[in-house]
C-alpha cells in the first residue's frame, strides 16, 4: 500500500526534517506515528498526499512513484485519501454541512447521496446538531469532529490524521479513535500522528517512532 525508500526532506540546507527513511505499511494497517516535537511526524503525512516532495528518494502508494507524479495528477492521488490537518482548514464562508459536502461535490456525487453521506457522517460524529453552523462559532473540539467528517465522508482507501484528539477530552479522543478503528475494521489503511501516548496504548496498534527525523522503531509490520 504505503513505501519509503531512503526518503530525506530537508528545508534548509543542513537541517534536515526526515532522513534516509525506509518504510512499509501495508493495505488495511492501523499505525500511530509518534515522536517529540519536530521529530518529522507532520512533515512525513504532508509527503503521503504530495503537500510535500522529497529532497530524495521514493515514496510508493498503490504502486505509483507520487514524488514523480505530475503536478496535473495530484488530485486523483486525493481522492484515495481521507485528511484530517491539525489545523482543521475549515472553510469559514460555508456551514458546517457544506465544509464536509464539498469533499463530495468535488467528485460530482448526486446531491441526495451527498445530503445522505453527510447527515450520517455527522451524526456518527455527535455534531449532526451544528450541521447549519458557521464553524468558526465551534469549539475546537467542534472543529474536529467536523474536520474528521470531511476525512471520512468519502469513503477513502488512506486516511492520515495529524494529531486528530488535539483539544479533545479523554472521552472524545477515545470516540474518535473508535470511529478510526471502524473504518480500518472496513478496510482503509489508517496512519495517525500524535503525542497522545495514553490513546496509542489504550488502541495497541503498531506504533511507528521518530527522532530527529530518523525512523526509530516501526519501520515494518
Amino acid at each position: 500500500m504505503i513505501q519509503l525508500f531512503h526518503v530525506s526532506k530537508l528545508y534548509q540546507k543542513d537541517v534536515p526534517a526526515l532522513q534516509d527513511l525506509n518504510l512499509h505499511v501495508p493495505k488495511g494497517d492501523f499505525a500511530f506515528i509518534t515522536g517529540p516535537s519536530g521529530a518529522g511526524k507532520s512533515t512525513l503525512l504532508k509527503m503521503l498526499f504530495a503537500e510535500e516532495r522529497p529532497t530524495s528518494g521514493q515514496i510508493l502508494v498503490h504502486g505509483r512513484n507520487i514524488a514523480r507524479l505530475p503536478a496535473s495528477r495530484i488530485h486523483t492521488l486525493r481522492r484515495e485519501i481521507g485528511i484530517v490537518f491539525q489545523d482543521f482548514k475549515l472553510l469559514p464562508n460555508r456551514n458546517v454541512f457544506e465544509n464536509v459536502a464539498l469533499a463530495l461535490e468535488v467528485l460530482g456525487m448526486p446531491r441526495r447521496e451527498i445530503s445522505r453521506r453527510v447527515w450520517l457522517m455527522l451524526k456518527r460524529l455527535g455534531i449532526h446538531h451544528k450541521m447549519r453552523a458557521n464553524p468558526l462559532t465551534l469549539s475546537g473540539g467542534e472543529q474536529q469532529r467536523v474536520a474528521i467528517a470531511r476525512a471520512l465522508v468519502n469513503e477513502p482507501i488512506i486516511l492520515l490524521a495529524d494529531e486528530p484528539t488535539g483539544g479533545l477530552d479523554a472521552e472524545a479522543s477515545q470516540r474518535i479513535m473508535d470511529v478510526f478503528a471502524d473504518v480500518n475494521a472496513r478496510g482503509t489503511t489508517v496512519i495517525v500522528a500524535t503525542h497522545n501516548l495514553e490513546i496509542v496504548r489504550t488502541m495497541g496498534r503498531r506504533v511507528i517512532h521518530l527522532e530527529g527525523g530518523r525512523l526509530i522503531t516501526g519501520g515494518t509490520p
